[in-house]
């Protein structure tokens, strides 16, 4: 997973088409589905196991690549800055800021704060860079830097953040980075063995919760699983204390497969839709991460006017 995210807008869509599966010979569908069950909760294990590693005692965990943004766009003539500048491979031309005052805050949209040690600009600036990203990279000039603010993804939902704002030689694009110290990004470990390794699941995309009520986005089925093609997507939460698991266990459609025009093959066309799946927790979420298991990481979080 790249770290940096900042010059394309991801759309998550599953497309194309597939035939419909023949179905379970009768008494293996219940056997097969239950050891899928069996699987996708183990694997929720795993991944609070490594999430619980990967985070420790942190105060703010911010989604992975969202440290970091960018303002404006690159003009044409500059085009060629854009792997150095997305690599982090900045150097300042001057002196750059101190930090104004030693504290600062993250604010979430419910009135909760954190404070936090400031960084000063060159901190900021050193952070920006990834060792192993584009060692070839000619280093581009900084001319400047000013305290601003900007919104970043945490566990805890979004929050207005300070943040240091560079402005760069020859372009009008400035680079952004948090400027809390909040230690190393957590950067979580995915389970072992392919992404793709999920059965009878779908990906919980981003959450949102409301009390102890969980829904989860996701990307699937345009039609329930009632009709040909069709699936439901049922939402179920393994939860510790510092994160919840969401596994979304998929039911497909087990009519009859209905029939073709002559000389045409019926097929499903699995053009992603939006869907979503809600799950009742177990306690509030009360500032736990939220987790996807095909890869194991945290998902934007939109707090509800029921709270967390």
């Amino acid at each position: 997973m790249g770290r940096r995210l900042w010059w394309v807008a991801a759309v998550a869509m599953l497309a194309g088409c597939a035939s419909v599966p023949a179905p379970e010979p009768v008494g293996q569908e219940p056997t097969r589905r239950a050891g899928n069950l069996q699987r996708l909760r183990e694997r929720a294990r795993v991944v609070l196991a490594n999430y619980d590693r990967a985070a420790g005692d942190a105060q703010l965990v911010v989604l992975w690549g969202q440290e970091a943004t960018v303002a404006g766009t690159l003009e044409p003539r500059n085009e060629h800055l854009k792997t150095a500048v997305d690599a982090g491979r900045l150097e300042a031309a001057g002196e750059l800021p101190a930090t104004p005052r030693e504290q600062g805050e993250a604010v979430w949209t419910g009135g909760r704060r954190l404070s936090l040690p400031l960084l000063s600009a060159p901190e900021a600036l050193r952070l920006l860079a990834v060792d192993d990203d584009c060692p070839e990279c000619v280093r581009h000039p900084v001319t400047g830097a000013r305290l601003t603010t900007m919104r970043v993804s945490t566990t805890r939902g979004p929050a207005a953040v300070p943040a240091w704002e560079f402005s760069l030689e020859g372009t009008k694009m400035r680079v952004l980075r948090m400027a809390l110290d909040s230690g190393p990004p957590v950067k979580v470990d995915p389970p072992a063995g392919g992404p793709d390794d999920l059965p009878d699941g779908a990906v919980a995309e981003s959450a949102r919760v409301d009390g102890k009520r969980l829904t989860v986005a996701l990307i699937g089925a345009r039609e329930g699983a009632g009709e040909p093609c069709g699936e439901d997507y049922v939402a179920e939460a393994v939860e510790s204390d510092t994160a919840v698991a969401v596994l979304v266990r998929i039911r497909r459609y087990s009519g009859p497969t209905p029939s073709a025009p002559p000389g045409t093959e019926f097929g499903c066309l699995t053009a992603g839709h939006p869907r979503s799946a809600t799950v009742t927790l177990a306690e509030p979420l009360n500032g736990r991460a939220v987790l996807e298991v095909q890869q194991g990481q945290p998902v934007p979080l939109v707090v509800g006017s029921g709270g967390e």
